[in-house]
């Protein structure tokens, strides 16, 4: 019987050291589509037009299969193939399933751990089985399926993408959060014609350092310098 698993920070390991085929670039790659394409899908909403979180995330989940069936078909990433039904689709590295899906990662809803399920039965079918979820049936509390989740503001726009097992009782183990970008910078508007150039920022020195020709105290801490001007004369009545 599946027990839920309360995950140690200490016994955590990197997917690639669990699997050799989850290679970090291959995982950043999947996590920088699913956060890019989500992203773009709001930036482009118009909630004044009726938009709504609902449609615009339906949108972003069309857009992350299409765009996942457009890498595996490029030839340039021989490692994925897509397995997909409809709306329904499950990215494989090397035969390695890797359910995604928006919300956090360390409570999975039952639907997206069935889904994971399901596509564990799939493959179990296949000659792949020893590949697909790392052997889960032989592993304590398995079998382990590998998942993405893709973590989200208020808005529904994607902050961080975090890889991880699950169980089919909810237990979560070896979280590892991608390096992505999960906000692009927008573009500086055009400046208004007679508008007077930004003075450019100071730079600020790094943590630990004192800015160049800082006062000092004593015991080494930065002091405040103070600044001089000239005040008018004002005339004391007689």
């Amino acid at each position: 019987m599946n027990t839920r698993t309360v995950p140690d920070p200490m016994d955590a390991s990197l997917p690639w050291e669990l699997n050799p085929v989850l290679q970090q670039s291959r995982l950043v790659l999947l996590a920088q589509t699913a956060v890019d394409v989500r992203n773009k899908a709001f930036s482009e909403a118009n909630r004044e037009e009726g938009d709504t979180s609902w449609g615009i995330g339906c949108k972003a989940h069309e857009r992350f299969g299409h765009s996942l069936c457009k890498l595996e078909e490029s030839g340039k990433h021989p490692w994925l193939s897509v397995h997909r039904d409809g709306l329904y689709f499950m990215p494989h590295i090397e035969g390695v399933a890797v359910r995604v899906y928006r919300g956090p990662a360390d409570k999975p809803s039952q639907r997206h751990l069935e889904a994971a399920r399901s596509e564990h039965g799939r493959r179990a079918e296949s000659r792949q089985m020893a590949f697909s979820f790392m052997g889960g049936e032989t592993e304590p509390d398995g079998p382990w399926f590998w998942m993405m989740a893709v973590e989200t503001d208020v808005e529904g726009r994607a902050l961080r993408a975090v890889f991880f097992q699950a169980n089919e009782a909810g237990g979560t183990r070896h979280a590892w959060e991608a390096p992505v970008e999960s906000v692009s910078a927008a573009p500086a508007p055009a400046p208004e014609p007679g508008d007077k150039p930004a003075r450019p920022a100071r730079p600020r020195p790094a943590q630990g350092q004192q800015a160049k020709d800082a006062p000092a105290s004593r015991d080494g801490r930065p002091l405040f310098r103070a600044q001089t001007m000239t005040l008018p004369l004002v005339s004391q009545p007689s």
